[in-house]
């Protein structure tokens, strides 16, 4: 089934209510989105080849992915501690990027909710504005783009004082047809260009909670070179071509060595 372009984000600050029911999560985790069906493997310049998922059996990993954290919180609350509403909160918190619904944010995040990833260079985001902007990106380049978590890969952590963060590892998917901005994420942002290429890489995405169940910060951490071998974007390792860039590279702190302190100056 053909996936279509992500429409503009829905922001309403304030809102009182929103499209999000139990019955809308379901039938957005399971909705199908790739333009066309993957191949086989996903290789490009990767050392070796890797089978890909099928969004069937993405989709089913999902539904059993929901249904252990929910037997996770009820372990929780076997102990005393209630995390009902992080249930609610995954929940809606994954419905708002499966639908590319954001009226559901202020629910969902701090007003100057802090956010870092790969492609902001070091730089944190801050606020609920910039955090959509920069989700938006993969959206733009990747239109039938999915995230789908791993089976077992949920890590969650309750403090003494009650304060609660987890991790997730997940699997982001589908066809890199336009370029990705880096930040600041705008029009006058670098671009990687994309190539058109089904691509399937992973990622870790930790949350913090405030006691007020608000995500207040985090981070995105993936293989950023992964994904830039399976687009065919960079060669691969063990390539002429490879080891000539990481040479240039090599040249290039031999430069600055000699330079000494001038070695240091921006360009």
């Amino acid at each position: 089934m053909a996936a279509k372009s992500a429409p503009t984000p829905t922001t309403t600050s304030g809102s009182t209510g929103s499209a999000f029911t139990e019955e809308a999560f379901q039938a957005a985790l399971r909705l199908r989105r790739w333009r066309a069906e993957p191949p086989e493997f996903v290789t490009g310049n990767r050392g070796e080849p890797v089978r890909s998922v099928s969004e069937e059996q993405l989709t089913a990993d999902a539904l059993q992915w929901f249904a252990d954290l929910e037997a996770k919180v009820e372990f929780y609350r076997g102990l005393g501690v209630d995390l009902d509403w992080l249930v609610t909160w995954t929940k809606k918190y994954w419905w708002s990027w499966l639908t590319r619904d954001m009226s559901v944010s202020d629910e969902l995040y701090t007003q100057d909710v802090r956010w870092k990833d790969v492609s902001s260079f070091g730089r944190t985001m801050v606020g609920i504005p910039e955090f959509i902007k920069y989700n938006f990106c993969f959206f733009d380049a990747i239109p039938d783009w999915r995230y789908d978590p791993l089976l077992g890969q949920l890590y969650l952590d309750v403090t003494p004082e009650g304060r609660v963060s987890f991790a997730v590892r997940y699997i982001g998917s589908g066809h890199w047809d336009g370029p990705l901005r880096l930040h600041p994420y705008d029009d006058s942002a670098p671009a990687i260009p994309g190539t058109g290429r089904f691509v399937q890489v992973s990622a870790v995405d930790r949350y913090h909670f405030t006691e007020d169940g608000l995500m207040s910060h985090g981070e995105t951490l993936f293989d950023i070179i992964d994904g830039l071998q399976s687009s065919l974007l960079l060669p691969r390792d063990d390539s002429w071509q490879f080891r000539s860039m990481m040479s240039a590279t090599g040249l290039g702190v031999s430069v600055r060595r000699l330079l000494g302190p001038l070695g240091g100056l921006r360009g």
